[in-house]
Parts: structure tokens; sequence; C-alpha cells
């Protein structure tokens, strides 16, 4: 008996979906492109030149330290929290991981608080101690290694609890730990590390505000440049070239050599593992990790404390950008709503619409997450500053409309990792019985994928809420967020207001964070009786 299938149609829903986050996001690509062709000799010119070779050598050297000193420092945090009994491992994971959820200028700022001349260090040991270094290279590779090891860290975790543990247990028939992580764990872990290696990469060719504070010129604070200071569309223009070369070649990497590679098993969280017992090590190994977190995450945010001050500064601070961080908490939580519904949509599209996974689609979502912010700004102002469209262009608007674009692939990603550990059987039987395709994504996925949604919904607001490249660019007055208004407090106020607003975003994103740990708890205990 044939199947009814003209109540199944999730194809204008998915199509749909697809159309409006790549309207937010890769449509405004094509002005710049379109730009750049037009005036092809000219960009030739502002490539050729020796300005351009050098803010090619500082991103790619920036960008490449950076990725390979998180990645060896990750894969060893991994698998200290992963495989071995290191004491108070999750708080640890904790710890390490916030960072990744601050606006990475924040770090920088924290830095400066510690290794400055009038910081921490020098109060402590003299004016002699401070660190002329900061300002330059490595400041920069300091403050984005900090910011970026616990992508590695969090990959290689996963990927050991992926690794079948037979294949342990036989080699511990002949080898002691030791071997067995050398010879047997990171081989395996191997594609996870260089996956990690390849985010940071991506991640720390488009950063804006760190190499911006600690004045090491790269490409993405070239495009800000000319086009916020110089309104020089054509060297912004051709300065966004480098940096989409940079991203598409990762991507490239990505799709070819790491893809097939990857792969981290959907039941991870119930294989049980082999722990390695730290023995006679477990105290000096569990004191060095925690001396570590305690050095690049808790003591520049105790220097930020010592800098901001008293009571006052604070109030100061929010006095000044209260409207700011309420601004940026309703577009943020806007944004993040409408990115989980086409994120579902999309990710729907991706692992499920058909019997294999939807790969180039996938590819092209993670090229507009990976594009940098700066680039997607200029885009963005490019596409919208047209008569008739300054309800948006000069709104609030248009950075809601950039986060979406630049955000939702992430979204979807999250939410497809949840479509996809769902057995196909449950749509089939849907299918068969005459049920519409919308009915059983809202009565049947949805409630199936709550955690997964919850965690796609968090993320992106966070992600949002740290934004700093892509708002500072396209930002129109009376609208900047909080990130900006930070950003822009470091030149025209006093550093003590400065920290002390700085703390009030630490301080939400760790509310946030809390929050969102505590709901999703709830979610998987929910679904767990549910199921």
């Amino acid at each position: 008996m044939s199947a009814p299938r003209a109540t199944w149609r999730p194809t204008p829903w998915l199509t749909g979906g697809l159309a409006i986050a790549l309207a937010a996001g890769a449509l405004p690509l094509v002005p710049l492109a379109v730009s750049a062709a037009r005036d092809v000799p000219a960009l030739a010119v502002e490539l050729a030149s020796p300005r351009a070779a050098v803010l090619l050598l500082h991103t790619i050297l920036l960008a490449g330290l950076v990725a390979l000193i998180s990645g060896v420092i990750g894969t060893g945090l991994g698998v200290l929290i992963g495989k071995t009994d290191l004491p108070l491992r999750m708080p640890l994971a904790g710890v390490l991981t916030f960072p990744l959820f601050l606006p990475p200028y924040v770090l920088a700022l924290g830095w400066f608080s510690v290794l400055g001349s009038d910081g921490l260090l020098a109060a402590a040991l003299g004016p002699g101690a401070a660190f002329r270094f900061f300002f330059g290279l490595g400041g920069a590779v300091l403050v984005l290694t900090t910011a970026y090891t616990p992508i590695a860290a969090h990959l290689v975790r996963i990927a050991l609890r992926s690794i079948d543990p037979t294949l342990e247990e036989a080699a511990r028939l002949s080898f002691r730990w030791p071997r067995v992580v050398w010879r047997i764990d990171l081989p395996l872990v191997r594609p996870a590390v260089g996956l990690a290696i390849l985010l940071a990469f991506i991640l720390v060719v488009g950063e804006l505000g760190v190499p911006a504070y600690v004045r090491y010129p790269v490409f993405s604070t070239e495009v800000f440049t000319q086009f916020a200071a110089f309104l020089n569309i054509r060297a912004a223009v051709a300065m966004s070239l480098p940096l989409a070369l940079l991203v598409l070649a990762g991507l490239g990497v990505e799709r070819y050599l790491l893809r097939d590679r990857v792969r981290f098993s959907s039941a991870a969280r119930a294989i049980t593992t082999a722990t390695i017992p730290l023995g006679t090590w477990r105290a000096p190994a569990g004191a060095l990790a925690w001396a570590y977190a305690g050095i690049t995450v808790i003591l520049p945010l105790v220097g930020l404390v010592v800098r901001a001050g008293g009571g006052a500064t604070y109030a100061a601070a929010l006095a000044g950008a209260g409207a700011s961080l309420i601004r940026t908490v309703w577009m943020a939580a806007a944004a993040a709503t409408t990115m989980v519904i086409l994120g579902l949509l999309v990710g729907y599209l991706v692992e499920r619409h058909r019997r294999s996974r939807h790969d180039a689609l996938d590819t092209l979502l993670l090229l507009l997450f990976a594009a940098p912010g700066t680039v997607l700004g200029v885009g963005l102002i490019l596409f919208w500053n047209r008569p008739g469209l300054a309800w948006v262009y000069g709104s609030a608007l248009i950075i809601v409309v950039g986060w979406i674009g630049h955000f939702t692939p992430l979204a979807a990603r999250v939410a497809g990792i949840g479509l996809g550990s769902l057995a196909p059987g449950v749509e089939e039987a849907a299918r068969l019985a005459g049920v519409r395709w919308e009915r059983v994504l809202f009565r049947v996925l949805v409630p199936l994928c709550r955690p997964a949604l919850a965690g796609a919904w968090f993320l992106a607001f966070v992600f949002c809420l740290r934004d700093l490249d892509l708002a500072v660019t396209i930002y129109p007055p009376g609208a900047e967020t909080l990130p900006v208004r930070v950003y822009t407090l470091m030149a025209n106020s006093s550093e003590a207001v400065t920290a002390a607003l700085s703390l009030v975003m630490v301080g939400l994103t760790a509310v946030v964070l809390v929050g969102a740990w505590i709901g999703l708890a709830a979610l998987r205990a929910g679904s767990r009786a549910w199921g």
C-alpha cells in the first residue's frame, strides 16, 4: 500500500528556514563580491602593497601560534579531565571553559591589569616586573590562547569517550597506561585535535578586539580601520579578501581532510570508559592543572576586580551603560529565539531530509559562522544602506539580522546533533499513518530534542552576548551593545569604570551559563523520565 504523501510536505518549511538564514548571512556577502569584481585592478594594487604583506604575515603568525599552542595545551587538559582520576575534574573543566564565552578583549583587559606597568605584578614586585611584551604579538597570543584552549580540551575529552573501550582493554594486557595513551588513544583522537587547531585558527583570523587592544595590526583591524575610521570602502573590501581566502582554505581542510575522520559517538555519554589512576601523581597533577586555571582564568579576573575598586565605580559604569545592558539582553534573546527556530529547520534539512547527510549545505553554513565579523559587517552595510531600508540599517534590527546570519549555523549544528540521535522510525511511522509533517515536528521531534534545542538557544544567546567584531562594525547611533560600550570606554573613560563594566559583563555571562546548566540538567532529567 502506498504511503499517504499528501500530508508529508516538509520541503516548504525547510526551504523557507534555509532561505531566511541565507538571506541574513549569505546575501550581504554578494555586494561585497560585486564590489570586488568591479575594481579588480585597484584591489590588486592594494593587495600587492608592502602593508598587505605585513598584515598577511601577522595574521597567519598570530592564528598559527594560537592554534598550535592551544591545541597542545588543550590536548593535555582534555586527557587529564576526560581520562584520569584528576581531583575536581568537572569544576576544573568549568573554570577552564569560562573564557570561551567571554569577549576575548575582556580577557585582554584582565591580563593588562595583571601584567601592565601599574598591574598586580608591578605592584607586588616593583615596576621592573611589568611585561613589556604584552603590547604586540606576545600579548595577543597569551590572551587568545587562554580564550580558545577549551575548544581542544573539550573535543579531545569527547573523542576519548567515543573510543571503543575494548581497544584499551586489549592493549592493557601488554602495556601500561602511559603507552596505551601514547600508542592507542592519542592517534585515535588526532583528527579531533586537528579540528580544534583548525577551529582556533579560523576564529583567530577574524578576531578584532584583542589585536586592536594590544596594537598588533592584522587584516581584521585593517578592515575595521579603513571602513569605520576612513570610510574607504575599496580598501576595506581589499583587506577583506585575504581574510575570506584564509577562512575558505580552513573550511576546505575541514571538508576534505577532517570531516570523514572526526567521528564522535552519539552514545559517548553512555559509554563506560576506563579511568587512568594517577596514583602518587594525582595530587601534583591536580595542583598543576588548577595552577594553570588560576593563572590563566582567575588571576586576570582578580586583576579586573582590583582595578575596578569600590561600589561607586560600578554605579558609575551602570549609570552610563544600563541602556546598553538591557538592549543587549533583549536583542540577544530575540536573535537566539529566531536562530533556534531556523536552526531546527536547517538542522533537519542537513541531517534528516535525505537518506545521507547534506554535507555541501553544512559546509556553506559553516562558512557563514566562520566569516570574520568585520567582513560580514561591511557586507551588511553595503546591502542594507539603501533608500527605504533605514528602518533596518538605522536601528538595532541591523545587529539582530547580522547575528542571525552569523550564528544560525551554530544553532543548526547543535539542533542537528539532537535530531541525528533520534531513530528515523519515528518519522517513518508518522508518514505511513498520514500525519502532517509539521505536527510530527512540533509534537514529537521538538519534545524529544528539548535539551539540544535549549542548548542551542543558550549557546546562541551567549555568542550574541559576547560579539564585538560584527556589532562594532555595524551598530547605528543609539544601538550600541554592551561589548561595544566596553570597547569604546577603553579610549574614552577611566580604567576603573572600564574594568567595572567588564566585570558586569563577566557576571552576566556567568549567570546565563549557570542558568543554562541548571535548565539543561532539568530538561535531560525530564527527557529520561518521559522516554
